[in-house]
């Protein structure tokens, strides 16, 4: 008995041990036929999707309520989900994302379905237009107690119309508003700050101005104000002078008012005025088109229908060589003209009226809507400048055979997902840098709409010029390649915005961005369709340039030489190099080409140049480029250079210490003597050497002499008395010779 209950405690102490241990063997489960089959519980992944938008409009200075839907796309249950909002650079969020309540946690969330969640979203007034990424993370467990994580990126998408400073050009005047060549005018006005932020570090600046035009008259062309507060005006005025010799004309200028707002944003916005030179305005032809009539009611194929209007001449100068084109547009051929299409007047007065009709009709290619017909009227006035203006008019064509081969064609035909539009943000890309990319994908056809929609994105290319490295060019940033789409209605569209990356040791060109979707009809056709990009990417230039410096103080007409290594340290080649010296001086290397430096070379550059000018001068070395995208690129330096008075003769001899004037006559003659003497011994010294040379030569040739005697001339028994006489002086002028 005892055995038997020692037994039965040590299966109940086995049990219990057992169903403590976590669940990780498989689990059984019977499919559709009723067979047993193993699940592995780590296999049994719930997946946690995005289903709508991705895009959400937010306004500025308000909570706003965002709406996402989510599904479980997977055959396994979620449950304890958890949501967490997280941004890409937290420090420049102008918003706050929050959930209603607890709607962040969803207890559970079954096999192929789906739930809603409330997000709140406080937006700062001040916000930029744009959209901003922001990450859903996902938290759940699925059946077996197992976590898994996820995530989906939204666009929150802020239209700003308020949140930008703005202003007004407001009570703009040019006095007097007529001139002549050579006289004086002037432009002013008020800027008002007409909206609730502060527009600071303000600069007003006049452009569009020429010497041999219009050009400020002594005075700056800007003006500067460091803030204009919300709802105040701040005054400017610009003298201005017309050329001496200017043409007759209305000259345009313009006023550009660079600004920041509180968030240290800047902005530049422009406006166009015109200053009147010689009174051309009051001679000046200006047409209008008056007392058009359309066509009424709706005309069939072939039908023909007029249209006419009168052309003005509302100005003070005659118009000359009018030329009036009439065009269907639509369709190509489905309205034409019946009549001239083209037709010329050869001037009209001032206050003249001219006339005209044009005839057209519907061809069996026209669908049965409102056609535009276009009316192109062209004229000169004085010299050669031509005027051009456009008017349209309508009318409504019914064609119910072409109306009936279209929905036929229609019914038969699949329909096809396109992309209608995009963007990319910024336009042209900066390698290894991230960007925006918005698309609009729209279901084109007509009757027919598309379901269960996956997309995705082909972006392998070269990285670089050697082939044989190749790879992604685009990359997502915090998301998949793949995107699902529930459905599109038809002529429906839906956004859907990126963001990428780009590697950093891309080639500067456009790329191609393929966008590849697979879809079905109401009936369960599967299609696949594919879409082309255009993606502009701009590579780092990178130019260094030795230190080198000039010197501060250079005589008048001393040549002054400047060198330096260059290096090409970016990625790309740089195009039309050119280096440049500016500034009032001589120089034969002015403008010195290069041409083309490649990623990774270097040379160097020597210059000379001859200061033309006393006092300071400024003197700039200039080197520019062009970038891969045709832009150039300049590096200036500046110098200011002392240029003095070139030293006297004396001076550079290393007399200028020598008294001029006040010296006594015993000094003067000391001086003299001095010279006097020292030129006796330079006399001295040069003499002496003509006669050493002379006895020198002497010598020699007396030697040559000796050498030309005959052995039986010589008379060894007396040892040549004949040279006795003479061998002691010789010997003496020898040896004053080495002495001296």
């Amino acid at each position: 008995m005892r055995k038997i209950l020692t037994s039965i405690l040590l299966i109940l102490a086995l049990a219990l041990q057992s169903a403590a241990l976590p669940v990780t063997a498989l689990a059984a489960t019977y499919d559709s036929e009723g067979e047993e089959e193993t699940v592995d519980p780590n296999a049994a992944q719930p997946e946690v999707i995005l289903i709508n938008g991705p895009v959400f409009e937010v306004t500025p200075g308000k909570t706003n309520t965002v709406k996402i839907k989510l599904r479980n796309g997977s055959a396994y249950g979620a449950k304890a989900i958890v949501i967490q909002p997280t941004f890409t650079d937290i420090d420049n969020t102008p918003f706050t994302v929050g959930f209603a309540g607890n709607e962040n946690r969803i207890s559970a969330l079954a096999p192929r379905s789906e739930t809603e969640v409330e997000l709140t979203v406080d937006v700062d007034r001040t916000a930029a237009t744009k959209n901003y990424p922001v990450t859903l993370n996902y938290s759940f467990f699925n059946v077996y107690n197992i976590k898994f994580t996820g995530s989906s990126t939204i666009y929150l998408k802020v239209n700003n119309l308020s949140g930008e400073p703005d202003f007004k050009f407001e009570n703009v005047t040019i006095t007097p508003s007529e001139i002549e060549a050579g006289d004086t005018t002037t432009i002013s006005g008020e800027i008002t700050n007409n909206n609730f932020i502060t527009m600071h570090e303000a600069t007003l600046t006049l452009e569009g101005l020429s010497n041999d035009g219009i050009s400020i008259h002594n005075a700056l062309d800007s003006k500067y104000f460091s803030r204009i507060a919300p709802g105040t005006t701040e005054r400017f005025s610009f003298p201005l002078i017309a050329g001496g010799e200017i043409a007759s004309g209305t000259y345009p200028i313009t006023l550009k008012l660079s600004y920041k707002d509180d968030a240290g944003r800047s902005y530049d916005k422009s406006q166009n005025y015109y200053v009147n030179v010689g009174g051309s305005s009051a001679q000046k032809p200006s047409l209008e088109i008056r007392n058009m009539k359309e066509p009424t009611g709706i005309y069939g194929v072939n039908e023909n229908f007029e249209i006419s209007f009168d052309i003005a001449n509302i100005g003070e100068g005659e118009a000359k060589n009018i030329k009036v084109t009439a065009a269907g547009m639509g369709e190509a051929g489905a309205v034409v003209p019946k009549s001239t299409s083209i037709k010329n007047v050869k001037a009209l007065a001032p206050k003249g009226t001219s006339h005209f009709t044009f005839t057209f009709a519907a061809t069996a290619s026209a669908v049965s809507q409102n056609y535009p017909i276009e009316f192109t009227i062209e004229y000169q006035a004085s010299g050669e400048d031509v005027t051009t203006f456009k008017q349209y008019a309508g009318v409504n064509v019914s064609n119910p055979e072409k109306d009936k081969e279209g929905q036929e064609e229609e019914a038969k035909s699949k329909p096809k997902i396109i992309v209608s539009d995009y963007v990319c943000d910024p336009l042209i890309v900066m390698a290894g840098e991230e960007f925006d990319l918005t698309m609009t994908l729209m279901n084109s056809h007509k009757y027919k709409a598309v379901h269960n929609i996956k997309m995705f994105l082909t972006m392998a290319e070269e990285t670089s010029s050697d082939t044989a490295k190749t790879g992604n060019i685009f990359t997502p940033v915090d998301s998949s390649n793949t995107f699902y789409f529930d459905d599109i209605v038809p002529k429906g569209s839906v956004e859907k915005a990126l963001r990428l990356y780009v590697v950093p040791d891309a080639q500067p060109k456009t790329y191609t961005l393929t966008v590849n979707f697979e879809y079905e009809d109401d009936e369960g056709n599967e299609y696949t369709s594919q879409e082309l990009l255009g993606i502009n990417v701009k590579q780092v230039t990178e130019l260094d340039v030795d230190d080198y410096t000039l010197p501060e103080q250079v005589e008048m007409g001393m040549p002054v030489t400047i060198n330096f290594n260059y290096y090409n340290t970016g990625k790309v080649t740089l195009n039309n190099l050119m280096i440049r010296i500016e500034g009032d001086v001589d120089t034969q290397t002015r403008n010195t080409y290069i041409g083309n430096l490649e990623s990774g070379s270097s040379d160097y550059y020597e210059g000379t140049f001859t200061p033309m000018s006393m006092g300071e001068l400024p003197v700039s070395i200039i080197i520019s480029y062009d970038d891969a995208s045709g832009e150039t690129i300049e590096e200036k330096r500046d110098f200011v250079l002392d240029v003095i008075e070139p030293l006297p003769v004396e001076d550079v001899a290393g007399m200028e210490d020598m008294p001029q004037e006040g010296m006594g006559k015993p000094v003067i003659i000391a001086i003299a003597a001095g010279i006097i003497v020292a030129a006796a011994i330079v006399a001295a010294v040069l003499i002496q050497k003509r006669k050493k040379k002379k006895q020198e030569e002497a010598f020699l040739a007396e030697d040559e002499e000796e050498d030309t005697f005959a052995p039986e001339d010589v008379d060894y028994d007396q040892q040549m008395p004949y040279d006795e006489p003479d061998y002691p002086k010789e010997q003496e002028g020898r040896d004053k010779n080495e002495h001296l």
